[in-house]
C-alpha cells in the first residue's frame, strides 16, 4: 500500500512540475506573441507596450552587427507601405530562471505573404513588477535557405 501512495505522489508531483513549467512558458510567450501580432498590424504602440524602454535590436548579418533602437524599429514598421508584413516564429524553445527568460526560435518574415528573409530570433525577457517584458531582441537575418 505504501508503494502505491509513493507512486501516486511521484506522478502527482511530476505533473505539477510539468504543468507549472508549461504555465510559466505560456506567460513568457505572451508578450512575444503580442509583439509579433503588433508587428503584423504595424502598431507602434502595441510593439512598445511589451518591451522595456530604450532597448536595442541586434542583428548579425554577413559577419557584421547591425543595431537599431526599438523606437526606430517601431517607427519603420509603422511606416511600412509595401504590403502586409508578418514575422512567424516556429517551435520556440523557452528557458526560464526566476525573473529572466530566453526564447530561441527560427523565424520567417513575410511581405505580402511571400518570404522576404528568415533566421533565428533570440528574445530575452525580464519579469518586472510581476509582468514579463522583452528586454532584448537579436536575430541572424538571412535571405538564403528560407522556405
Amino acid at each position: 500500500m505504501n508503494f502505491r501512495v509513493f507512486v501516486f505522489a511521484a506522478i502527482a508531483l511530476g505533473c505539477s512540475w510539468r504543468c507549472e513549467a508549461a504555465d510559466q512558458n505560456a506567460q513568457v510567450m505572451d508578450p512575444v506573441q503580442h509583439f509579433f501580432d503588433a508587428l503584423g498590424r504595424q502598431d507602434k504602440s502595441g510593439l512598445l507596450a511589451v518591451v522595456a524602454p530604450n532597448i536595442e535590436i541586434t542583428s548579425v548579418q554577413q559577419n557584421a552587427l547591425h543595431r537599431l533602437t526599438i523606437e526606430k524599429l517601431a517607427d519603420a514598421i509603422a511606416a511600412h507601405h509595401g504590403g502586409p508584413i508578418a514575422e512567424h516564429i516556429h517551435q520556440p524553445q523557452v528557458h526560464v530562471d526566476q525573473d529572466l527568460a530566453v526564447v530561441w526560435a527560427p523565424y520567417t518574415f513575410t511581405i505580402n505573404g511571400r518570404v522576404d528573409h528568415c533566421g533565428t530570433d533570440v528574445i530575452t525577457l525580464g519579469k518586472l513588477q510581476d509582468r514579463w517584458v522583452i528586454i532584448g531582441l537579436s536575430d541572424n537575418e538571412r535571405k538564403d535557405g528560407c522556405q
